[in-house]
């Protein structure tokens, strides 16, 4: 996931859209497979201007450019690759370098947790679109704070849809990635099970807790569970947006 704040500090970048700790095992898939589907939905012409926003170490870039798109990217600051066209801050001024109303497609993923001025940054993104450009967005809903303290949202659909209608972007698509088992086995990645006291009778349930912990994070991460039970609930980690310029 990429940072995207003005005053950050050098944070690590993903190279590629795989988990990396236990905590990424159930939201990385779904975003990865996710961006992949809405791309070969609603990617623009071949030929045409496509920004990587948040890019990081840019591990959607081939997919991007096998698209056609000629590629370009911007960052709070430079990868280890040293391949960030434009550095600047999504909810500050942008870059003078970089044209406005010409990017058909904006690819913008777990960014927007990130920035503090959700409203400047949306402002931004349209700036930046043709007239019928689209920007596919991802934020996640249910997920552990990270790359702190920079770190500040976790906006429901329906704050995404109602802060892009503001700036004149409609929503044409929109997904709540990831389910039930999904929330429960990232929240059991992110636990752990300790006696609460030293007493005798705290430590041997606390055994018996992180067994039946460690029992049901294996389920959920086999899949085993999931083929077997069906948890309903309104939770989910992630919310995807395709939004349009009018």
């Amino acid at each position: 996931m990429a940072a995207f704040m003005a005053d950050a500090a050098m944070i690590d970048r993903r190279s590629t859209y795989e988990p990396t700790s236990r905590e990424e095992r159930f939201i990385v898939p779904l975003l990865r497979d996710a961006v992949a589907n809405a791309l070969k939905q609603y990617a623009p012409a071949s030929g045409t201007r496509a920004l990587d926003a948040g890019c990081g170490e840019q591990p959607f870039r081939a997919a991007l450019e096998q698209a056609g798109l000629e590629y370009h990217s911007l960052d709070i600051q430079q990868n280890a690759s040293g391949t960030v066209e434009y550095l600047g801050a999504l909810d500050a001024e942008l870059p003078a370098a970089m044209t406005r109303e010409s990017y058909s497609l904006v690819l913008c993923t777990e960014v927007l947790e990130h920035v503090a001025r959700w409203d400047l940054a949306f402002a931004n993104l349209a700036s930046l679109l043709t007239r019928g450009g689209r920007v596919i967005v991802t934020s996640p809903f249910v997920y552990p704070l990270h790359e702190e303290p920079y770190d500040f949202w976790r906006p429901t659909p329906y704050a995404m849809q109602t802060t892009a209608e503001m700036h004149g972007l409609r929503v044409i698509d929109q997904r709540r990635l990831g389910d039930s088992w999904d929330v429960l086995g990232t929240v059991l990645a992110a636990t752990w099970t300790l006696p609460a006291d030293a007493r005798l009778a705290s430590r041997i349930r606390a055994a018996i807790a992180r067994r039946a912990h460690t029992w049901l994070w294996r389920a959920l991460d086999s899949g085993r569970l999931r083929s077997h039970v069906a948890l309903r609930g309104p939770w989910f980690l992630s919310t995807l947006a395709v939004l349009e310029r009018s």
